[in-house]
C-alpha cells in the first residue's frame, strides 16, 4: 500500500508504504493523493522493505559505514548486528525530481532516535527535505506564525521560549489566523504553511477538551496556507523589552535558530553522498539560506525582538506591534 503525504501544500511530500509516517515537518499528516503530492517542488520517496545489497557493494569505495561509486546518485549504509542481522539504508536520486531514501526493517525497529551519527529514518528524511527545499529557492524556518487584519507575523525562538503558546494564544484569544507553529517553509517573500506539527496540540489540550470553535483542529482547518510576511519577531527571556533589531543582527539570529532544527550540514548521510556526488553542494545550500533569510528581514515592515518575564504575555505584545504603524527604536512594555 502507498500512501502520500503532503507536509505543506505544493512545495513539499512524502510518498511512502509506511503508513503512521511522521517526521519533523509533520506528525499527524493527513493523507493526500498521487495528483497532490506530484504537484510539489520536492518529493521524497520512503520505502521500508528488507533488501540486500551485499553482491553490489563488492569493489565499491567506502566511507564509513557507507558505499558508494563516484556519480552513481546511490550509497547504501550497512552495519552488522548480532545473529548475523545487518542495518542497511540505501539511498538514491538525491539529485533528480524524485529523492529515494529505502530502509530495512531492523534499521527502522532499532535506530528511533538520533544518537551520535545513527540518525533515525525519520531525522535522515529531515535533513533531506531541508537539503533539496533550498536547492528549490525554500528555506525551511523553525517559526510559529499568524496572520491578524492583513498582517503576517513570523516568531522565532530559542526552543521552549515560547513561539508555540504565542501562535496558539494570538489565534484563540485574539482571533488571529492559523499558519504555523513549529515549522514553515519560506522564499524569502512569503511564509507557507507546515501545519501538521504536533506542538499547538500540547498547548492547547485544554481547549480541545472543551470542542468547539477554539479547538486546535478547528484553528488548524480554518488556517491559512500561505501569506505575505509583514513583521519578524525573535522571543527571548528577560525583562520586558521590544527592541528593533539592525538587518545583519536578526539574520544572524534567524540563522543559528535554523541551526538548532536542520542537521544538514553535518549529517552522516548527506556528508557521505556528497562525497561520491559532488554535485550535492551541501555547503552551497547555506548560501542559498543565508540569501533568502536576509531577504525576508529586509522586505519585513518590523523585525524586532521581544523580551518577556512571563512567556504567556508575548502574545498581548506581537498583536499590539503588528498594529503599529510607526516604526518604533525601543520600548518597555
Amino acid at each position: 500500500m502507498i500512501y502520500y503525504f503532503i507536509a505543506s501544500k505544493g512545495i513539499l511530500g512524502v510518498k511512502t508504504n509506511i503508513k503512521n509516517f511522521t517526521w519533523s515537518f509533520g506528525t499527524e499528516m493527513p493523507q493526500a493523493t498521487k495528483e497532490e503530492y506530484d504537484k510539489c517542488a520536492v518529493r521524497i520517496n520512503v520505502v521500508l522493505e528488507n533488501f540486500n545489497d551485499d553482491e553490489q557493494l563488492k569493489g565499491m569505495g567506502r566511507y564509513h559505514y557507507f558505499n558508494g561509486n563516484p556519480g552513481e546518485d546511490k550509497i547504501y549504509y550497512t552495519r552488522k548486528l548480532a545473529l548475523n542481522q545487518k542495518m542497511r539504508v540505501k539511498a538514491e536520486n538525491l539529485l533528480s525530481d524524485e529523492a529515494k531514501i529505502t530502509v530495512n526493517k531492523a534499521y527502522y525497529k532499532f535506530i528511533t532516535h538520533r544518537i551520535m551519527n545513527l540518525h533515525s529514518v525519520h531525522y535522515i528524511v529531515t535533513d533531506l527535505a531541508a537539503l533539496l527545499l533550498l536547492k528549490k529557492g525554500y528555506a525551511p524556518i523553525h517559526c510559529s506564525a499568524f496572520e491578524k487584519d492583513g498582517k503576517t507575523i513570523a516568531i522565532f525562538a530559542p526552543p521552549d521560549t515560547g513561539k508555540t503558546l504565542s501562535a496558539t494564544t494570538a489565534c484563540m484569544e485574539y482571533g488571529a489566523q492559523f499558519i504555523a507553529e513549529d515549522m514553515a517553509i519560506t522564499d524569502g517573500h512569503k511564509i507557507y504553511a507546515v501545519p501538521w506539527t504536533n506542538s499547538f496540540c500540547h498547548y492547547s489540550k485544554n481547549n480541545d477538551k472543551k470542542g468547539g470553535e477554539a479547538s486546535s483542529k478547528n484553528v488548524k482547518k480554518k488556517g491559512l496556507m500561505t501569506a505575505e510576511v509583514t513583521h519578524i519577531a525573535i522571543l527571548e527571556k528577560g525583562a520586558d523589552e521590544v527592541l528593533q533589531l539592525p538587518e545583519s543582527v536578526a539574520v544572524s539570529k534567524l540563522m543559528n535558530l535554523n541551526r538548532y532544527e536542520f542537521n544538514f550540514l553535518r549529517a552522516p548521510l548527506l556528508t557521505a553522498y556528497e562525497f561520491f556526488n559532488p554535485g550535492l553542494m551541501i555547503d552551497d545550500a547555506t548560501r542559498v539560506e543565508l540569501e533568502i533569510l536576509s531577504g525576508l528581514s529586509r522586505k519585513s515592515e518590523k523585525v524586532f525582538s521581544l523580551k518577556k518575564a512571563n512567556p504567556t504575555h508575548y502574545a498581548k505584545t506581537l498583536v499590539q506591534e503588528m498594529e503599529q504603524e510607526d516604526v518604533f527604536q525601543i520600548s518597555i512594555v
